[in-house]
């Protein structure tokens, strides 16, 4: 399979990587199975380790969407600031997951409210992480007009209104560097 696994008296390193740098904890954060990342963090996998394209366990998650995950990662130290080879953080993945949503073809109503849905919540974890409760009421008052979305103009305006939101999460990430 490509892995190197080198042995450690306690059984196999959680931090041995495949021939493209990813670890079973990059595995199975971008697979969305948080039980699994639960048992390799609490084996001591690291969830800052990059990849050979400089994506930390985080990037995969936020890149799929597996709130879980995400917030597990995140409660375990993961760093929201970690920069992938492109200079992008999760918060990026998170607002150009949103703008291919707005630019996409057109889905089912339900699916894109849950695709939005997903990064309230994981923009949620993040406000928890950098320490600003005061903006999670705008998310949560994001969160319940996105319940009452009926149409996809509705739903484009929530979304706007998110990405506006990611912006500011991202400027201040440049103001904390």
């Amino acid at each position: 399979r490509g892995w190197d696994w080198p042995q450690r008296q306690d059984g196999v390193d959680p931090g041995a990587v495949d021939e493209k740098g990813r670890t079973a904890l990059h595995l199975a954060s971008s697979n969305g199975n948080d039980q699994i990342v639960q048992l390799l963090l609490s084996h001591g996998a690291d969830p800052e380790l990059k990849d050979e394209l400089g994506n930390t366990p985080l990037h995969l998650a936020a890149c799929t969407n597996h709130i879980p995950v995400i917030t597990t990662l995140l409660r375990r130290g993961a760093r929201v600031d970690s920069l992938d080879q492109n200079s992008k953080t999760p918060l990026h993945i998170a607002r150009s997951k949103l703008t291919s949503l707005q630019e996409g073809q057109p889905q089912c109503l339900e699916a894109l409210r849950l695709e939005v849905k997903h990064i309230i919540l994981m923009l949620k974890e993040y406000l928890e992480r950098v320490g600003q409760p005061e903006q999670r009421s705008q998310l949560d008052e994001l969160g319940e007009r996105l319940q009452t979305t009926t149409t996809k103009e509705q739903l484009d305006e929530v979304t706007e209104h998110l990405v506006s939101f990611t912006s500011l999460g991202l400027e201040m990430q440049k103001e904390k560097r």
